[in-house]
This record gives structure tokens, C-alpha cells and sequence, in this order.
């Protein structure tokens, strides 16, 4: 598994392609904070979009039933297996991570 950290000059790009390939797919949603500990927001949940906006410094996520807002992000990384994207670390600037996972396919 290989980690890579996106640049934040290439937050919006980033996050505009890859929504094209992943919407629909489900994911998993958890923020893990030292204050916080680890709360999960959806074991499960199709991913609708994620959109980072520069002028107000956020990363939205949108899933069917829930919007996820991660105000002032400072630092986006991603796991991928294989040259496929397994996971990403969003940081917020309380050291928060988000962690969206992707879950595996459902076979009919």
C-alpha cells in the first residue's frame, strides 16, 4: 500500500476527477481526533461528491442522506493498492483526520 500526499494547489482539480470515477460508490466516513477519539459518520453510504472550495477553504463531501463539511484543510493524502484508490487522510486545522475509505463493490 503507498501513501501520497495532493498538493493544495491541486485540491480542486483533484477532487473534480475523482468524483467522476467514484460517485455512487460507497464509502466509509470516520474523523479520529485526539479530543474526539473516533466517530464514524457512515459505515456505509453512497458517495455523491466531494468538492474542495478555495474561496472558503473547504472540503465538502456529500453522501445520499448526509453533507460532510471539513472547514480550512490542511493536508490531503491518499492510500492507494495496486495503482487504486483504497482510502484518504483529509487533516483539518484542529488535527483532525477524515478518513474516507472506499469499500468494495457489492456483487449482485
Amino acid at each position: 500500500m503507498m501513501s501520497k500526499t495532493i498538493a493544495p494547489a491541486e485540491w480542486q482539480a483533484y477532487f473534480k476527477s475523482l468524483v467522476k470515477t467514484l460517485s455512487g460508490k460507497h464509502v466509509r466516513v470516520e474523523v479520529v481526533g485526539i479530543t474526539l477519539g473516533d466517530q464514524v459518520l457512515t459505515s456505509s453510504s453512497p458517495l455523491l461528491g466531494m468538492t474542495y472550495e478555495p474561496k472558503k477553504n473547504t472540503l465538502e463531501i456529500s453522501l445520499d442522506g448526509l453533507e460532510h463539511i471539513i472547514n480550512r484543510p490542511k493536508a490531503i493524502s491518499i492510500r492507494e493498492d495496486d495503482g487504486t484508490l483504497v482510502a484518504l487522510d483529509i487533516v483539518d486545522q484542529d488535527d483532525r483526520h477524515q478518513i474516507v475509505t472506499l469499500l468494495p463493490s457489492r456483487q449482485p
